[in-house]
């Protein structure tokens, strides 16, 4: 049977981090040559100076081996040269970007303003993402999973999609993003809300959606004014519909109040039976689901997400969340 081919089939990809790239900015090239090479794209990682400094990463596979540097290295070649021209190019070098002769390059950097390097945890930090889930008094810790690397290596994915698709309309494709503007994108909702006249978005804004610890884990108390009487309703307590829950500024004013209800019924209850309670009333609430168990997850296992076979080198790794004529 023939196979049908996937959509960057014959497509180039250089990667080149330069010696000095900072760890974010590494992590967006390389998720960014990932995607591409998930969808056919044959990507070269450029590394002149040895090994992947990812090759190191934890936490460390069986056997060894980053499972940073496998998932995201995954389907790559490597070379110690930028030789091949005819290459889209990723990399934080700015000369190079500038001068590639290609069809496309995409400068990445942590931050266009200076060539410092960053850590994610600043570029956090400067986003105001850390203000969402922080608190104060206790020390800053950064999203888990490299969620700022990843989100600005989807940008430079689509920047050179953009490219690509547009090569012969135009000259030669010069794109540039910044990991930093990327996670402040991310951060629409507090800058907003700023705009908008609510200057309490981040640490210690009273907030009604929240995560709330059950009898054997955790849930995400996610509802709308319309649904607190239904809250009610659920956990068998008059009191949630007391006027001073009614509304979202109500709520906010009597927050404490509030969340001491819902807590005392939440840890009576197992994950499993809230999440059943809710779905029949109709209340988004949602189960914190952990790694073991986004293993059996129905949605996980339907939508074949998660690679399990475990003769597969890459045992465990997830898969492209998108499919091409039926195939991952």
């Amino acid at each position: 049977m023939m196979m049908t081919p996937r959509p960057l089939s014959g497509t180039r990809i250089a990667e080149y981090p330069c010696p000095d790239c900072d760890d974010v900015t590494r992590i967006s090239i390389a998720f960014a040559g990932r995607l591409a090479a998930d969808l056919g794209a044959e990507v070269c990682q450029i590394l002149p100076d040895g090994p992947d400094p990812l090759d190191a990463w934890a936490p460390i596979l069986p056997g060894g081996r980053s499972s940073v540097a496998t998932f995201l290295n995954r389907g790559k070649l490597r070379s110690a040269r930028v030789d091949d021209r005819r290459a889209l190019l990723v990399t934080n070098d700015r000369a190079l970007a500038g001068n590639w002769p290609g069809p496309a390059a995409v400068l990445i950097r942590s931050s266009m303003l200076d060539d410092r390097p960053h850590s994610e945890l600043t570029i956090l930090a400067a986003s105001g993402l850390l203000d969402v889930y922080g608190s104060e008094g206790r020390p800053p810790l950064p999203l888990p999973g490299h969620q700022a690397g990843y989100s600005a290596g989807i940008a430079a994915f689509n920047a050179l999609m953009a490219s690509l698709l547009s090569t012969g309309l135009r000259p030669a494709g010069r794109s540039c993003v910044s990991v930093v503007d990327v996670a402040t994108w991310l951060n629409w909702k507090h800058y907003l809300a700023c705009h908008m006249g609510n200057p309490h978005a981040g640490i210690g804004r009273a907030e009604d959606w929240t995560t709330m610890r059950c009898r054997d884990g955790y849930i995400a108390l996610v509802f709308q004014d319309k649904d607190v009487a239904k809250l009610a309703k659920m956990t068998g307590d008059g009191r949630l519909n007391d006027a001073a829950f009614a509304t979202v500024g109500r709520r906010r004013e009597n927050i404490e109040v509030f969340n001491g209800i819902f807590s005392v019924w939440a840890g009576t209850q197992s994950r499993a039976d809230i999440v059943a309670a809710a779905r029949e009333l109709s209340i988004p609430i949602g189960p914190v689901l952990s790694v073991a168990d986004l293993l059996t997850d129905p949605q996980m296992l339907a939508r074949d997400f998660l690679d399990l076979a475990r003769s597969s080198p890459d045992f465990g790794l997830t898969r492209l969340p998108a499919t091409w004529a039926g195939t991952n």
